[in-house]
């Protein structure tokens, strides 16, 4: 793998950790000044970012005007130098979400947000990625291309996903506990429940004492056959690793 594609799989791994990210628009009230605020965002499958808003949030007001938009996510330092960790910031042109059938995968990342359903007219929107900044600490510095950042369209769609995160979640969440113990030190002893929220070509999360966390597949998948294939491997992995 070269450099420059391990970049943009670290920078989605980053993004893919952070739920929330800070976005700039364009004021209209300020007459251009920038404008950040906070939202919460997820992927889609191939890479574009999803966000669901109030029309009457000012970051909405101002796409509506002006649809450039920039998001940032980081990695924050618990302790010491924040200039150490991994950083991201997407940019691209908003746009109302055409199809709507991703808002229930962003449900069921968000379960809170089935809330704002009947609130302030929220809307799902859909922010195309065009440039991609990366910096993974000190030297680890890149502009990553639309093309090296997305991933191919797979060959399931929103309802497939929802169906392959329910069988995990209905027949298969001992074996999400198994592969987050197995794969994340910090739950090496976690004994609560684990339920998967989502599932992408390059893996899925998982949500534990109401955190989520990304797990990465070894290769990317493009077929419901090929996730399989994976958490099966990933599950006799954790299950050897347990028992050794």
């Amino acid at each position: 793998m070269n450099e420059r594609i391990k970049a943009a799989r670290e920078a989605r791994v980053l993004a893919q950790n952070n739920d929330t990210a800070v976005l700039s628009t364009i004021s209209k009230k300020l007459l251009g000044y920038p404008f950040g605020s906070v939202s919460p965002f997820m992927l889609s499958a191939e890479g574009q970012v999803i966000f669901y808003v109030s029309d009457i949030a000012q970051h909405a007001r101002n796409l509506s005007v002006d649809n450039r938009l920039s998001i940032t996510v980081f990695d924050a330092a618990e302790s010491g130098d924040q200039n150490t960790h991994g950083r991201l910031t997407l940019t691209g042109n908003a746009r109302f979400l055409v199809d709507e059938s991703l808002g229930e995968l962003y449900f069921q990342r968000f379960p809170d947000a089935l809330s704002y359903r009947n609130a302030h007219d929220f809307k799902f929107w859909q922010m195309d990625v065009e440039h991609i900044r990366y910096i993974g600490g000190f030297g680890k510095i890149f502009w990553i291309n639309p093309a090296e950042w997305l991933l191919l369209e797979p060959q399931w769609n929103s309802a497939d996903a929802l169906q392959m995160i329910q069988h995990m979640n209905d027949d298969h969440a001992d074996a999400c506990g198994l592969i987050l113990r197995h794969q994340k030190v910090e739950f090496r002893n976690y004994a609560g429940s684990v339920k998967m929220s989502s599932i992408y070509p390059d893996g899925f999360h998982l949500i534990a004492d109401e955190r989520s966390v990304f797990i990465p597949f070894e290769t990317d998948c493009v077929t419901s056959g090929e996730v399989r294939k994976q958490l099966v491997k990933m599950t006799h992995d954790a299950r050897q690793s347990a028992a050794a």
